[in-house]
């Protein structure tokens, strides 16, 4: 049984998969599982399997290719990715994102480890073409959601997926979900085992910005988000809250 499953939700980015890999392969630990799960339109259509099979010298049986046929909805790939993972922990890895250096893995098993958290989340590089900068939790958002992990329906402030680490307890991400899908996630996944987290400022990810992301898709169709934040509000019973509502209402105005 491995430490650590890496589950890698992929969609046609040939390059970005191959940076991914390349920084998978360059790691100083070593206990790990590879799961590639490969978006595609059907059984036919074009897929990133020859990238996937270059890794397979230096990988070997660790490394696990499987075809998803898309539904439309990201999260169905992102759980087909983590469905079969053996290992204790799970590190999400979207396909546009990389370990930043040789002993990132290896710092985030450590970071988990040496607490009773269900999750951790760790700084990053903010990555475009143009630009890079680092990005981490500031210690008034520490107390924030320290004080109600609720707060993260508020100021999503834990990042992105591939900033995290969890323990793997069989809990899947919501597919009815694209731009709150992460939050939601961290909300239950933490939720479950006593409101705990653990953290590092240090950006042990680097996470590929551009507008042909899900975040620019999210942001140019409002509607969108406006019925995510009602969804979540209701699934996770925070009308009890005024404070929820109110950031509810603001969220229904908005022109996002």
């Amino acid at each position: 049984m491995p430490k650590v499953s890496i589950c890698i939700p992929a969609y046609r980015d040939r390059d970005g998969l191959e940076r991914l890999l390349n920084s998978i392969v360059a790691q100083s630990f070593t206990d790990y599982e590879v799961i590639v799960s490969d978006d595609v339109t059907d059984n036919n259509s074009s897929s990133l399997e020859d990238i996937v099979n270059k890794y397979k010298g230096d990988l070997g049986d660790r490394l696990i290719y499987k075809k998803h046929i898309s539904t439309g909805r990201p999260g169905d790939n992102w759980n087909s990715s983590i469905e079969n993972a053996k290992g204790q922990y799970i590190k999400m890895m979207l396909h546009d994102d990389w370990f930043t250096d040789k002993d990132s893995l290896s710092e985030y098993v450590s970071l988990i480890e040496e607490s009773d958290a269900p999750l951790a989340f760790s700084g990053t590089w903010e990555v475009s073409a143009d630009w890079r900068y680092a990005r981490h939790i500031t210690d008034e958002d520490v107390l924030l959601i320290k004080q109600d992990i609720r707060n993260l329906y508020t100021k999503s402030v834990i990042g992105a997926p591939s900033a995290t680490i969890y323990r793997n307890n069989g809990r899947f991400y919501d597919p009815k979900l694209k731009w709150l899908i992460d939050m939601e996630f961290y909300i239950r996944q933490i939720r479950a085992s006593g409101d705990s987290f653990t953290y590092t400022n240090k950006p042990l990810m680097s996470i590929g910005r551009s507008d042909s992301q899900m975040t620019s898709y999210c942001l140019s169709h409002p509607n969108l988000v406006r019925k995510e934040y009602f969804y979540v509000y209701k699934k996770l019973g925070l009308k009890c809250e005024k404070k929820y509502t109110e950031y509810l209402k603001c969220q229904l105005k908005k022109p996002h």
